[in-house]
């Protein structure tokens, strides 16, 4: 018995060698070791010969497959796999490729194709839906249709920074390489993500316009209209129509809104329909039942009417603004959707055209995928059209100085000589003072002074026009004419290049404009599209005025005190007494001056007496009589 089962024992055993001597050894490629520490691709050497880039991913959860595509065209750098947009991948690409020359071998982690699931690398572009988890990202870098670099990047190694399991789509042995690779698939990272350009100092005007469509009527029901406004980035907007005495505007959300529209940034784009225009007008070949437009119905864009033919207008309504370059731009919001980063970027007419008209399906399919994957977004049509009212106000050329002011200098000349007995009051007071001076009686010269007091105290105007003449000489007008001309040539030269700036900032915006639509973040839209009540808040009744009325009554105490003042003029009527001592030696004088008619001087004599400048006409009076003794 025990030599049966003895001999059972080694015959077991003499199969089991027999059979393991006969089954094949794994493959393995001895040559695959001599590779080792070699580049995947020697042939690529010059990142800079690199013009395209093709990123593929798989999501697992959502079991879709996602291509992101660079390419140089024709000399332009466009993304094919968003619609050819056009790409900012220039520097991005030589990256990359940079990164991707030095690509070595290194250890063999795996022999076979069983290996590929564990370490991450199974091709992501494969067809097998039975192969869902375990795929990598494919990277291929290519020279116009040369392929310059192929591989699947899967797994980072554990505990070994910076390397991950590589290898070639053709081959089934994968190694660990060492990688720093600077890519991202993210499309709003390989274009120029800023949609408007502008900075908050440059706007100068903003305009809300509150509207929907009726679409059975096919025509804008407006709401509301609202403008801000202001000169310069220094002064505070200003809202139309706001009621200064009771409303105050909210300068923190205005803030709010310039700060969005700076800031406001691409995060998906879409085609527009062929015969939508850039100012999205619509050709005579476009019809309004074609299913393009009727796939914009339900992103909530609606064709209606015009004076100048059908336009595409938004149901949220438009915002209008104007730059400082004389930019203007129109948005027009659509409605809100829900997706994935992928459906924002590039979306799917399925997925969108179904999304409102049967939203839980939609939801049921979003289902899958992690919600927090999920964003909320809005579609957006822009368009630009010059507008030089944000230039500020045209240089105004000055007029030229008429040809009859220097007529008009002329009869000036002349009136005087009409005006000369008006004239020669002031003028024969002067040759009076001289005459004093030849005849040097103490009579004549008393009463002449008195004259020139009284003459001065009456006519006060006439020094003055005495004086305008002798500066208006000074300035020519056609002097200066000729430097406000030369001011408004220049000036007017600084705006001219401004209008062509402007304009040419306009065309080169209507041509980034003019073949898409856009797709932002729905929060960036909430903080734009505002009310006339998110705008404006009422004032608080001013408590402080009601104190201040008692104290305004004591001031007007002083007030009474002041018409009290003309008291004092009375006191002014003393030193009058004592002119009519001064006048019996006046008549004696009078016969000179009888034939310059005196009396009407007599008669403004006394209205001067109580003036306070005849007191010191009395001193020299004193004065004079010891010269003359």
């Amino acid at each position: 018995m025990n030599r049966t089962l003895i001999y059972v024992g080694v015959a077991v055993v003499s199969v089991s060698l027999a059979i393991w001597k006969g089954l094949p050894t794994p493959e393995i490629n001895p040559q695959a070791f001599a590779n080792v520490g070699e580049p995947f691709f020697p042939e690529f050497e010059n990142p800079n010969d690199a013009t395209g880039i093709r990123v593929v991913i798989f999501n697992p959860d959502t079991a879709e497959q996602k291509s992101f595509e660079v390419k140089n065209q024709g000399g332009e750098w466009k993304i094919p796999s968003h619609y050819n947009y056009p790409a900012d991948g220039k520097d991005q690409l030589t990256k990359t490729a940079a990164s991707l020359v030095a690509v070595r071998r290194g250890v063999v982690a795996g022999e076979s194709e069983l290996d590929f699931e564990r370490l991450g690398v199974v091709d992501p572009a494969s067809e097998d839906s039975s192969k869902i988890r375990g795929r990598g990202e494919r990277l291929t870098l290519t020279k116009d249709n040369n392929v310059l670099l192929d591989l699947i990047i899967g797994n980072k190694v554990e505990n070994q920074s910076g390397y991950y399991y590589v290898r070639k789509p053709d081959e089934k042995l994968t190694f660990i390489a060492q990688l720093d690779l600077e890519l991202s698939t993210k499309f709003n990272e390989w274009i120029e993500p800023d949609l408007l350009q502008v900075n908050t100092t440059d706007l100068r005007a903003i305009t809300i316009k509150d509207y929907f469509v009726d679409e059975a009527s096919r025509r804008i029901v407006m709401r509301d209209v609202l403008e801000l406004n202001r000169p310069d980035s220094s002064t505070p907007w200003k809202l139309e129509k706001l009621e200064e005495e009771t409303e105050d505007l909210k300068t923190a959300e205005v803030n709010s809104m310039i700060t969005t529209l700076d800031e406001l940034k691409i995060v998906g784009v879409r085609p527009k329909p062929p015969g939508v225009s850039a100012d999205l007008k619509l050709s005579g070949e476009v019809q309004t039942r074609d299913l393009s437009l009727l796939d914009l119905q339900t992103k909530g864009y609606y064709v209606v009417p015009t004076q100048n033919g059908m336009e595409l207008f938004a149901n949220e309504g438009d915002l209008e603004v104007v730059t400082s370059q004389g930019v203007q731009y129109v948005l027009r919001f659509g409605e809100v959707f829900t997706g994935s980063e992928f459906d924002i970027e590039v979306g799917s007419a399925l997925k969108e055209g179904a999304e409102d008209a049967d939203g839980p399906k939609e939801e049921a399919t979003d289902a899958n995928a992690n919600s927090s994957d999920l964003k909320q977004s809005r579609y957006l049509f822009v368009t630009v059209a010059f507008n030089e009212s944000g230039l500020g106000p045209a240089p105004v050329k000055p007029t030229p100085p008429a040809e009859t002011k220097p007529e008009e200098t002329k009869p000036e000349e002349t009136k005087p000589e009409e005006t000369k007995p008006e004239e020669t009051k002031p003028e024969e007071t002067k040759p009076e003072e001289t005459k004093p001076e030849e005849t040097k009686p103490e009579a004549e010269t008393k009463p002449e002074a008195v004259q020139e007091n009284a003459e001065s105290n009456a006519d006060p105007t006439v020094e003055p026009t005495t004086e305008k003449p002798e500066a208006e000489p000074k300035e020519d007008p056609q002097q200066v004419y000729e430097a406000a001309l030369k001011k408004y040539e220049e000036d007017l030269a600084r705006y001219e290049q401004q209008v062509e700036a402007g304009q040419k900032l306009v065309a080169e915006l209507n041509a980034r404009f003019a073949d898409w639509y856009y797709v932002i973040d729905a929060a960036s839209f909430d903080k734009l599209h505002k009310t006339r009540e998110d705008l404006v808040e009422k004032k608080e009744p001013p408590a402080e005025p009601k104190p201040t009325t008692p104290e305004g009554n004591t001031p007007s105490t002083s007030a009474e005190e002041k018409p009290g003042s003309p008291a004092s003029q009375p006191e002014l009527k003393a030193p009058s007494t004592e002119k009519p001592a001064a006048t019996p030696e006046k008549p004696a004088e009078k016969p000179e001056p009888k034939a310059g008619t005196p009396e009407p001087a007599s008669e403004t004599k006394p209205v001067e007496k109580p003036a306070p400048a005849t007191e010191p006409t009395p001193e020299p009076a004193s004065t004079e009589p010891p010269k003359g003794s």
